[in-house]
This record gives C-alpha cells, structure tokens and sequence, in this order.
C-alpha cells in the first residue's frame, strides 16, 4: 500500500482562559472619569458660592408687605369666606415671619400650642389667639356673631398685623 502525505498531527490541547478576550483599560476611560469627577466639584462649588444669604429683616418685611397687600386687595364677601381668607393671610403671614407651624395646624391645634408665637410680646399673643378664636366663630358658626361685618373682620385683620409686625 502506498502511503500518503495526510498526516494528522496531535496538538496539545491549550488553556480555555487564553481565548477569552482580555479588558485593557485605555487612557480615554481614565480621561473621561477624570473629566465627570471634575465637573461635579465645579458645580457643587458654583452652587454653593451662588447660595444667597436670607436676610431676616427682609424676608419679616417681605412677609408683612405681602400680607397687607393681601388683606387691602380683599373684597367683602360673605362672613364665612372672609373670614376664612383673613385667617389664612394672617398664618400664611405667621409661617414666613416666625417659622410658625399656624398655617398648617386647626385652629384648637394653634391655640393650643404653648410654645407658639413665643417672639410676640404677651399682650398681642392674648389678642392674636383671641383674634383666631373670634375668626373660627364666624367661619363655622357665623350665625352665633351678628355684631361683626366682614369690613369690620378685614380690618381688625389689618389691625392686628400691624401690632405684629411692630411689636
């Protein structure tokens, strides 16, 4: 028999690891990250020179100014509706002024609260807590105080937001 030329030759068997792919990391990556991380410390520290500074004076000044504005600009409706608008201007006021929780709070939950209202000098503490019980009167039962209009209800409002702020 004559013999041919197709030899097949054993190879020996090689390790898989070495035909997996191998991650090189490449200098654009390490560029890259370096470039978010810079970008994040220039914005926090734009931000945080850009953070203005509230003024106290200012924001009590912009709170009364806003609450008198409120209170002159509103018409005399129904004894329910104005004096639930009055009561509302007059927290809302409270809230921006002495970071009081009135506007969030019932009225048996503002009242209530010893500690509220702390900075107002006892004589206008008495009058802005009985000021609320008068409006909580007229907003639900207004039928049980005939004396009052609500020109009168706007006005004590505008009153005792004067002795507020003054005082």
């Amino acid at each position: 028999m004559a013999e041919t030329d197709d030899n097949f030759e054993l190879i020996e068997q090689s390790n898989t690891m070495d035909l997996v792919p191998q991650w090189e990391p490449e200098a654009w990556w390490f560029f890259a990250g370096g470039s978010v991380l810079v970008a994040i410390v220039l914005l926090y520290l734009f931000l945080r020179k850009n953070r203005v500074a509230i003024d106290p004076e200012k924001e009590r000044y912009e709170a009364y100014r806003d609450a008198k504005v409120a209170l002159d600009a509103m018409e005399p409706e129904s004894m329910h509706e104005i004096a639930g608008s009055v009561s509302l201007v007059l927290r809302r006021y409270l809230a921006r002024r002495m970071n009081e929780p009135a506007l969030y709070e019932t009225h048996e939950e503002f009242v209530g609260r010893h500690e509220g209202l702390k900075d107002l000098p006892d004589g206008v503490r008495a009058e802005v807590g009985d000021f609320f019980g008068t409006l909580a009167a007229v907003k639900y039962a207004p039928d049980n105080v005939a004396n009052l209009t609500g020109a009168a209800l706007k006005q004590s409002g505008l009153n005792l937001l004067e002795k507020m702020h003054h005082g």
